[in-house]
């Protein structure tokens, strides 16, 4: 086991596949979009889990791994990049037992774009950050996951 976050999710394994094989593995269910400004991360509080986390949700019906990560990348941070980069799996085991895969997108762009909450926004703010400093609870997996694929 890789790490274990305050949720019970358990991050299992890194799998270095090419994009095209993620057909290969089945229940392959969320996608993550970890985006480096200069040398910080883009990072959200969400509000609804009280912990900041990298952006990252479910894939819908019909929708790709790709597609999945840069929406839930905007729809998280309003943060707009269309040029990620697949960098593998995550065999992860959620609080139920359950084991599924997690697709990886990075990014890097300039400068951070405008952030205003929203309602309905998942979190309710975010920032850069160097995976340093102490900015409260941030989920173990992520922090995990990102020092894996930025290696």
């Amino acid at each position: 086991m890789l790490a274990k976050n305050k949720s019970g999710w358990k991050l299992i394994e890194y799998i270095d596949i090419q994009e095209e094989d993620i057909d290969r593995y089945e229940n392959v269910t969320g996608a993550y979009a970890i985006l480096k400004v200069a040398d910080k991360y883009v990072i959200g509080y969400n509000s609804w889990r009280q912990q900041w986390e990298f952006p990252a949700g479910g894939i819908d019906v019909g929708e790709t791994a790709r597609e999945a990560a840069v929406r839930e990348l905007y729809e998280e941070t309003h943060q707009r990049n269309e040029m990620l980069k697949f960098k593998g799996l995550f065999k992860v085991e959620d609080a139920k037992g359950i084991i599924k895969y997690q697709a990886i997108f990075i990014g890097e762009q300039p400068e951070l774009n405008p952030f205003e909450h929203k309602e309905n926004d998942e979190m309710s703010e975010i920032r850069l950050w160097d995976m340093q400093e102490d900015i409260g609870y941030v989920d173990e997996c992520d922090v995990k996951i990102a020092q894996i694929v930025f290696e």
